[in-house]
């Protein structure tokens, strides 16, 4: 089969114009651009000529000139190599094309991703949504309103206590760049998405917490684990936050519960529980409840699941908080007891043995019953999806009622994030590129 009629084939939708009085679409791309997509995207991946050509089921060479051009690739070639390259068919089509992809990266660095097929999926609908994320951008020019993500050059941490520091320095710096100051961290997607950042929950194994994926171009996406709880959900996107602004080299970021205690999750950890829980701000709440300081020998960071130990000593006062100070202060900064509990230890409001105790209690249910008597309400999880992805179907709306794409991809799009119909519930509600001010609608 000719390579032009391929590409025709497989043109992604989003490349498609739907308004007739628009500019023409893209042309497709060459064969000669297609081979050489093929061989970066196999040596990004550090596969060799004779493990394409075992997979496909042709000689070395047959791979060889296919990517100088010399041979055609038929669909499924294409198909077979898209998968062997962890790439979507239609990124090798498309106008945009990275050599180096950050799915790529990550299957290298967690090669164990691919022994798990619903693990190797969830990760496939990160790079996917991550494309579009990108393709959207582009098709309505947002970028140019969006200052840089800062990026915070640190040494790498010498010790434990050392990464906990610098963790949460960057964290008290990000908080006076953003005008936070001590309040209440406000929902954590909107923070990432102001940023420039994308945000979507994917269906993970319960040792991954999330990722984060940076491609060449600047454009990070950052993944929470759908199947955990909301707030252990906000912790992780704060987390992974602290990996885009002090890991970026490394595009792509697991961040998994056998990792907690190595320096780059401790520093993460500790980023994450200061941006969330700043210190000034638990500090006015204890002091406002009239308690002491006690004296400390530890200041663990703590990931939502399990602690990771950081020893220091601090000087010796007296304390005296109770479960239902807890319960009030981690409904006030929108984190779990468990959270909370970690945090004024470091802070050292409390001893281990007092932390240990109010979890304790915690988990004996105390902490759910006194928020039901304090009248604060549970983390609400109701919209906690949609609002995660809002920022990714807001660009598609638009992009749809300024004729950028088509109805059918609107869908497509729609579908990635676990919104179905979003063609059929926008006409519902009268919205479509007819509502579109100066523009007509488009048959």
């Amino acid at each position: 089969m000719p390579y032009v009629v391929l590409i025709a084939i497989f043109l992604p939708p989003t490349l498609r114009h739907a308004d007739p009085n628009q500019q023409a679409p893209s042309m497709p791309i060459t064969p000669l651009q297609l081979a050489r997509r093929l061989r970066a995207a196999r040596k990004d991946c550090h596969i060799t000529q004779a493990k394409a050509a075992r997979v496909l089921g042709i000689p070395r060479s047959a791979v060889s000139q296919m990517e100088t051009g010399q041979r055609g690739v038929s669909a499924l070639e294409l198909h077979r190599l898209a998968q062997l390259y962890s790439r979507d068919v239609g990124g090798f089509l498309e106008d945009r094309f990275e050599e180096s992809n950050p799915v790529a990266t990550m299957f290298r660095a967690h090669p164990e991703l691919r022994e798990c097929p619903a693990a190797e999926a969830s990760l496939r609908l990160c790079g996917d949504v991550h494309r579009e994320v990108a393709n959207l951008r582009e098709l309505l020019e947002l970028d140019r309103g969006i200052p840089p993500i800062p990026e915070y050059s640190l040494r790498a941490p010498r010790s434990k206590w050392d990464a906990v520091q610098q963790g949460s320095a960057a964290a008290e710096r990000e908080r006076r760049r953003l005008d936070l100051g001590m309040a209440p961290l406000p929902d954590v997607t909107d923070l990432l998405g102001a940023q420039g950042i994308s945000t979507v929950l994917v269906d993970m194994d319960d040792g991954i917490s999330g990722l984060t994926l940076i491609s060449a171009d600047g454009n990070v996406l950052v993944a929470a684990n759908r199947n955990h709880p909301i707030l252990r959900r906000r912790f992780s996107f704060a987390h992974e936050y602290a990996h885009v602004l002090l890991d970026r080299e490394l595009k792509a970021i697991l961040s998994h519960t056998r990792d907690r205690s190595s320096l780059m999750e401790v520093r993460a950890n500790a980023f994450a529980a200061s941006l969330l829980m700043p210190a000034d701000g638990v500090r006015r709440q204890v002091n406002a409840l009239s308690k002491g300081l006690g004296s400390r020998t530890r200041a663990d960071t703590f990931d939502e699941e399990a602690a990771t130990r950081v020893e220091v000593r601090l000087p010796v006062e007296t304390q005296n908080l109770e479960m239902h100070d807890v319960v009030r202060m981690a409904h006030h900064f929108g984190v779990s007891c468990a959270a909370m509990l970690y945090r004024l230890k470091g802070l050292g409001f409390v001893t281990e043995e007092e932390r240990s105790s109010l979890a304790e209690q915690d988990g004996a249910g105390l902490g759910k019953a006194l928020r039901g008597l304090l009248g604060l309400p549970e983390a609400d999880d109701s919209h906690g999806e949609m609002g995660v992805h809002a920022g990714f179907v807001a660009m598609a709306i638009e992009a749809f009622t300024r004729a950028k794409i088509t109805e059918g991809k609107l869908d497509e799009l729609g579908r990635l994030v676990q919104a179905s119909d979003l063609s059929r519930r926008l006409r519902r509600a009268g919205v479509g590129m007819g509502c579109v001010p100066g523009r007509e609608e488009v048959r």
